[in-house]
C-alpha cells in the first residue's frame, strides 16, 4: 500500500493535437467501474493502449482531499470479468481517454471525458505536500479541484448514473 497525492484541476478542453505534437504522450482508453466495498473506494480498470490491455484492481481509502492510501494489482481478463459481477449498482461506468506526459519532472495526466466537450481533467501527481509542480502553458486551468469530491471519479460515476437513470 502506498500514498498517493496528487493535485487536481479542471481544465479547458485540451488542445490534444498541439499537447501530443509538442510532448511524449500515451494515450489511454480506459473503462473504469466501481465495486460495491465495505472500504474506502475499490475499482477495476481496463487500460488500453496500442492494441494492449491491462487490468487493475485499486482501493482507496481517503485521507483527504488531495491524499489517499492506495492499494494496486493486476488482473487477469477472467478476474476482470469476474469482478465486473460486484458492480456497484449505483454508479455507472467511467469510460475516458488519458493523455499521460512528462512535464518538468511530473507526470500529467488528462482525462477526457465523453460527457464533457467544454472542458476536461488534469491530475499532477506529488511526493509531497510541499512538492513544486508547474503547468504547461498550452493547458488552461478553470480552478483547483484537488479538494471537491464532485470532480472524483466516483462521484462522476454516481452521477452519470442519476443523468442515465432520468432520461
Amino acid at each position: 500500500m502506498q500514498i498517493e497525492l496528487e493535485k487536481k484541476f479542471l481544465i479547458e478542453y485540451p488542445k490534444l493535437n498541439l499537447i501530443m505534437q509538442k510532448y511524449d504522450v500515451i494515450k489511454y482508453e480506459i473503462e473504469q467501474i466501481y465495486l460495491l466495498s465495505d472500504t474506502g473506494s475499490r475499482r477495476i480498470r481496463k487500460l488500453t493502449d496500442t492494441g494492449i490491455t491491462r487490468y487493475i484492481e485499486t482501493v482507496k481509502i481517503r485521507i483527504n482531499g488531495s491524499k489517499s492510501y492506495e492499494y494496486e494489482r493486476d488482473l487477469t481478463a477472467e478476474e476482470y470479468e469476474k469482478f465486473k459481477a460486484d458492480a456497484d449498482p449505483k454508479r455507472s461506468p467511467i469510460i475516458k481517454d488519458r493523455y499521460v506526459f512528462p512535464y518538468k519532472n511530473k507526470m500529467m495526466e488528462i482525462d477526457v471525458y465523453p460527457f464533457w466537450k467544454d472542458k476536461a481533467v488534469l491530475e499532477i501527481e506529488l511526493e509531497s505536500e510541499d512538492d513544486e509542480y508547474f503547468i504547461p502553458e498550452e493547458i488552461e486551468v478553470i480552478k483547483d479541484v484537488s479538494d471537491d469530491p464532485k470532480y472524483k471519479n466516483a462521484y462522476l460515476a454516481k452521477s452519470r448514473q442519476q443523468a442515465a437513470g432520468s432520461r
